[in-house]
């Protein structure tokens, strides 16, 4: 019964990982453009997600930096959604 409760503990540990992984890393999608308008600024100064990020993924992730300074605007540059400040 122990050995039961521990390996049920373990599966639930991995699923919350896997989604944790899924939400809060980046996705690389999240920052490509075509033009200014897809681009928008998410988060604030001090937050540990701000920056660029296309309107259309709701999924906007850290990248690795837990205090970043906002950009004022947005741009589309060579198809990648960059802070402007």
């Amino acid at each position: 019964m122990k050995r039961f409760l521990v390996g049920i503990i373990l599966v639930v540990i991995v699923i919350i990982l896997g989604v944790c992984w899924v939400v809060f890393v980046e996705i690389p999608e999240a920052k490509n453009c075509i033009v200014d308008e897809d681009c928008v600024v998410f988060g604030e100064t001090g937050d540990c997600n701000c920056g660029c990020f296309n309107k259309n993924y709701w999924v906007w992730a850290s990248g690795g930096k837990c205090f970043c300074l906002a950009p004022t605007s947005c741009k589309c540059i060579n198809g990648k959604c960059e802070g402007i400040f």
